[in-house]
């Protein structure tokens, strides 16, 4: 079949350069457009606790499903006084419906006459701006929100999940371009080092660029369609550069292999497609096995960043079997003009000498290169998980400053409590006796639960010591003013004595608003941990745990049950991701290599490079080393999804080494029936473009480690430490090492099995 394709391509070599040329161009125009399509966020889903306790919030208690938080500050100014308090009305002023009608409502320190508005210092406040639109919306609608912000005395900064995903936007539009810019030019170097001709050189970013540029052309369609995360679009150039110039190499190689040989150019093509083409086919088929378990997932997020993923290295593998082929049939020896360095000759005498070497030492170099993998993937031992928000961004963001004020300088807990929302059947009111008294007492089991510091509702307040006095409290605040003194019960306490002045007054009916509704009392949880620790996430499960008033359902939401709902569904899909990627991946092997044994060896192998990049990246990312090169601030967790995501990218980019390895020594073995000069002959034919291609991948990979969005920093560090590792350490040291172990029974599979499985010729 593949020496077929190879045929075909070279007959219609023409019209295939002038496809792929037609689909480069449009792809180039889509791509403008593209960072404008894409959403950020996409770690919820409706079905989740979180997300129906969040819609049923809005719609009893009228929350508005986005919101966007103005952070003042001033250096001298109190936040308490009237003059810091005039500058913040006169900065919001023109923010009104009459500019806004999705705008539900602004909340300011003045309007609540909430203390939790003023920071610690006194110095800084904010405002929340709720609006009856979904995040996406508020998120085109920033432009012209800051262009309506009244320039004033005080700094300011929009933050909250729009602006984040606005600057997420942004900034991953910067990155990818500055990404391209230093990634083209250091992989022509090193391919010029590797071929030593400029043409030979280009080919293979010819094909990468190709692959990448018609995926994010193939967005801008879906996106018209599907909701896509922007995170898709840095994962898929990543991976297409990666996998694509990858791929190019392998066929560039191979051709240059054979017409050194002596083969005319149809027949090079022919050999190029059949032997290397194949190993691609499945190389390639192996990544997006992995990838599409991101797919699985019900997150806007990871199926994006997993069909994205998928799609470039689909995009990648036609490039490698049609583009390359046609373009290297045109140029025949012409491959080698435009020398640079070098000179043409035969390699692979260095690594047969090192197969040699290892396999005469086999258990020396197995055990040595097994302590460097550990060493490298201990620090996964105390790995720590958080949902990415405004700090997956650079610190010189707009939106990080104004969530990093927020939660150094106030109560973060109170700034993200946990919401538990208490329905029942019937308009019947909150205050009402017989509701009254069950809420209560729900109020004080929630009050009495370790980790919570304090619990906000209309029966948690101070003072209100029964279901009685919290009776008499209210009917006492909804007294007419005016109305005569309130009974005696509430003069109990001086607080509740206090809190009838007008201004108290005023506070405890917005309260009673804002937390009740008919059938409906919220109350908020504010844990004694941030919202997004463990912690936190714990006490949210056990209140929806917690049996609920008689007669009464709860709905537990906010900021710690949504990461808690996230954390929950990715980690619980993920052992059957790995489960499908493992075996469709051995199944995949089995066809190729006809043994049993290798496939399991390689999904062994492919692990410990996967634990070593996992190590790297907590190591990095979570415990805040080497901060200094990669301009970065460690929150003190790395982002839920990157353990998922590294699984489903580098088991499949590190099987494409084992993949072109073990596919030369079955070659080697089926002419020979030696085990030893099998693995001789494929390190030989091989070691030096394997190391090469990696070489393309760190290469890559550290480019994305130098942009500022942290996610794609950490998956570019963690791909390309297993590659480099892998590369340099697993395929040229220890694989030898075991197939010299195993001997013979690396090709063994049952005669029964063999007949019976279909042939990948």
């Amino acid at each position: 079949m593949f020496a077929a394709l190879g045929r075909f391509v070279y007959k219609r070599r023409r019209l295939i350069v002038l496809v792929w040329a037609v689909a480069f161009v449009a792809g180039i125009v889509a791509t403008t457009h593209v960072p404008g399509e894409l959403k950020g966020g996409g770690f919820t889903n409706p079905a989740t606790p979180s997300q129906q306790a969040q819609k049923a919030m809005q719609e009893r208690l009228g929350f508005g499903p986005a919101r966007l938080t103005i952070v003042f500050t001033s250096p001298s100014l109190d936040a308490r006084s009237p003059a810091y308090q005039a500058q913040v009305k006169a900065a919001l002023a023109e923010i009104d419906r009459e500019a806004f009608p999705r705008l539900l409502s602004v909340q300011t320190a003045a309007s609540t006459g909430d203390a939790g508005f003023i920071s610690r210092d006194g110095h800084a406040t904010f405002a929340v701006l709720s609006f009856d639109a979904s995040t996406e919306q508020v998120q085109r609608m920033i432009p012209a929100l800051r262009a309506r912000l009244a320039p004033t005395g005080l700094t300011t900064h929009l933050t909250g999940d729009p602006a984040v995903y606005a600057d997420i936007e942004q900034i991953s539009a910067e990155d990818l371009r500055t990404a391209e810019m230093y990634t083209v030019p250091i992989a022509i170097i090193v391919l010029v080092l590797i071929f030593g001709t400029l043409v030979a050189a280009a080919l293979p970013v010819i094909g990468g660029g190709m692959a990448v540029t018609v995926t994010l052309g193939v967005f801008w369609v879906l996106a018209q369609f599907l909701d896509i995360s922007v995170f898709a679009m840095n994962v898929a150039t990543l991976l297409g550069l990666a996998v694509g110039i990858d791929y190019s190499l392998f066929m560039v190689g191979r051709f240059r292999e054979e017409m050194s040989a002596g083969r005319t150019v149809v027949e090079a093509v022919e050999i190029t497609v059949q032997y290397a083409g194949r190993s691609i086919f499945f190389s390639g088929l192996t990544v997006v096995i992995g990838l599409l378990g991101l797919v699985v997932i019900p997150f806007m997020s990871m199926r994006s960043m997993g069909l994205g993923g998928a799609l470039v290295v689909i995009f990648s593998v036609l490039a490698a079997l049609t583009l390359l082929p046609a373009l290297l049939g045109m140029l025949g020896p012409r491959v080698d003009r435009l020398r640079v360095i070098g000179r043409a000759g035969k390699e692979g005498a260095f690594w047969a000498r090192w197969s040699d070497w290892v396999m005469h030492h086999p258990v020396p170099v197995l055990v040595g290169t097994l302590i460097v993998v550990l060493v490298f993937a201990w620090p996964v031992l105390h790995i720590e998980r958080e949902i990415p928000g405004a700090t997956a961004l650079p610190q010189r963001s707009e939106s990080r400053q104004g969530y990093d004020i927020l939660q150094s300088r106030f109560d973060a807990s109170a700034l993200s409590p946990i919401y538990a929302l208490v329905t029942w059947t019937g308009d019947t009111a909150a205050l009402e006796p017989a509701n009254l008294r069950k809420l209560f007492e729900y109020g004080q089991r929630l009050a009495a639960m370790p980790g919570v510091s304090r619990v906000t509702s209309v029966v948690n307040l101070p003072g209100l010591e029964s279901p009685e006095a919290a009776a008499r409290f209210w009917r006492a605040v909804q007294r007419p003013a005016g109305a005569g003194p309130p009974s005696a019960g509430v003069g109990l306490s001086g607080f509740l004595q206090g809190l009838l002045g007008a201004q108290q007054r005023e506070a405890a009916l917005r309260l009673r608003s804002f937390t009740t509704a008919p059938g409906t009392a919220l109350f908020q949880v504010v844990p004694t941990h941030g919202p997004s620790s463990v912690e936190a996430q714990d006490l949210a499960v056990s209140i929806s745990k917690q049996p609920p008033p008689e007669g009464m359902t709860v709905l537990v939401g906010g900021t710690s049950m949504t990461v808690h709902d996230f954390v929950h569904i990715l980690y619980q899909r993920f052992p059957w991701i790995i489960l499908f990627v493992v075996c469709v991946t051995a199944l995949v092997l089995l066809l190729l290599l006809r043994s049993v044994i290798l496939p399991v060896k390689a999904v062994v192998m492919n692990v410990l490079s996967l634990l070593a990049g996992y190590g790297a990246v907590v190591w990095i990312f979570q415990d805040g080393h080497l901060e200094w090169l990669f301009h970065f601030k460690s929150s003190g967790a790395i982002d839920a999804e990157l353990p998922v995501i590294l699984f489903c990218t580098v088991f499949g980019v590190s099987m494409d080494y084992e993949v072109f390895l073990l596919t030369r020594m079955r070659e080697a073995w089926e002419e020979t029936g030696d085990n030893v000069q099998a693995v001789r002959f494929g390190l030989a034919r091989t070691g030096r473009i394997i190391t090469s291609a990696a070489l393309i991948i760190v290469v890559v990979g550290g480019s994305f480690a130098f942009t500022s969005i942290l996610v794609t920093k950490a998956i570019g560090v963690g791909l390309a430490v297993a590659v480099a590792l892998d590369a340099s350490v697993i395929r040229i040291l220890m694989v030898p090492a075991v197939m010299r172990l195993i001997g013979r029974w690396n090709w063994w599979i049952p005669g029964w099995l063999d007949r019976r499985l279909p042939r990948a010729e």
